[in-house]
């Protein structure tokens, strides 16, 4: 059986279909699975050798003059597959097992643009985790074969081999926490104020040992939170050397990044800060972590501009300790 599994970005929404892939996979161990992501997220895929990458060209696909070439040639990848499974819902991700001509092209329920007029099966749109809507994605086309039980979570990553990341923990017997102050440029509304991670820091450093996670775009923090708090950092990780790190942890604390779902993945208990995210749709599996927010009037928004950030500003260091 080849299936072709479509999820072209994020790297935080590719993160959270891994729990049905691996479903499908230890459900058809024979099946040949192509995911189709961008070129920018292949590295997420490295770990789980049983997925077969069928790359679309990020560059090509956001010129307009190219974009409909590009997905004919990645449609060309996926011909001879019998189903596909998209798990993304937007245009550019419809058409392609439509320009392949795939005879069963199955949606997860979340459409844009129209998408859902391309597909053969859709399922009916549910608001609920974009884990849940994976895995519902998963059971339906598992029960459409004979085969329930697909939609249960499970953490694909917590037992992978992952690479070495060295010597990140002291040997103490404490509580390993990790700490996610960062977020990316364009999901910088979701950070948490800085403040109130030092004074968070300064709650729990001599209960729990902790490290700062930080990425490429937090440099600038590297540079002087540390030493101001007295928390180290981790050190500067290929991806999944940080995986691996972070995988030694008791638990993660960070705000709805790709690392707090990281976490998820990877079976380590998460702590998440929401201020504009939708705690249902981007919310945690059933007995994976927390979510933390204020539940002020005009949360959850998708208003990136927001100066007030009223929902995170009132989401205090204390209520985050209790929570712990």
């Amino acid at each position: 059986m080849n299936l072709a599994l479509v999820r072209l970005s994020a790297l935080g929404d590719i993160l959270r279909v891994l729990p049905a892939w691996a479903n499908l996979h230890e459900a058809f161990p024979e099946a040949r699975l192509r995911a189709v992501v961008e070129d920018r997220h292949a590295f997420l895929l490295e770990p789980l050798p049983w997925l077969e990458p069928v790359l679309v060209r990020r560059q090509r696909l956001s010129n307009p003059l190219s974009a409909v070439g590009e997905l004919r040639r990645v449609a060309s990848a996926i011909r001879d597959c019998e189903a596909s499974l998209d798990f993304h819902g937007i245009l550019k991700a419809a058409l392609i097992p439509h320009f392949a001509g795939i005879p069963e092209r199955r949606g997860d329920g979340v459409t844009k643009e129209f998408a859902g007029t391309l597909q053969t099966h859709p399922l009916p749109f549910r608001h609920q985790t974009r884990y849940d809507q994976a895995l519902g994605l998963a059971e339906a086309f598992g029960r459409s074969r004979g085969v329930p039980g697909l939609g249960r979570f499970r953490p694909a990553l917590k037992d992978v081999p992952l690479p070495d990341p060295g010597a990140i923990w002291d040997q103490a017997a404490k509580p390993r926490v990790v700490l996610v102050p960062g977020a990316s440029r364009r999901g910088a509304i979701k950070r948490w104020p800085l403040r109130h991670w030092i004074v968070l820091a300064g709650m729990l450093k001599d209960r729990c040992e902790l490290r700062w996670s930080m990425g490429p775009e937090e440099e600038d923090l590297r540079a002087w939170l540390p030493e101001a708090t007295g928390v180290p950092a981790f050190p500067r990780l290929a991806w999944w050397q940080l995986a691996a790190a972070v995988r030694q942890a008791d638990r993660v604390i960070a705000p709805d990044t790709g690392l707090l779902h990281l976490a998820v993945v990877l079976g380590v208990p998460a702590l998440g800060l929401y201020g504009s995210s939708d705690p249902v749709v981007a919310g945690l599996p059933e007995g994976t972590g927390r979510i933390l927010r204020t539940d002020i009037a005009c949360s959850p928004c998708r208003e990136r501009a927001c100066q007030r950030r009223q929902c995170l500003e009132e989401l205090s260091p204390e209520a985050v300790l209790a929570a712990m």
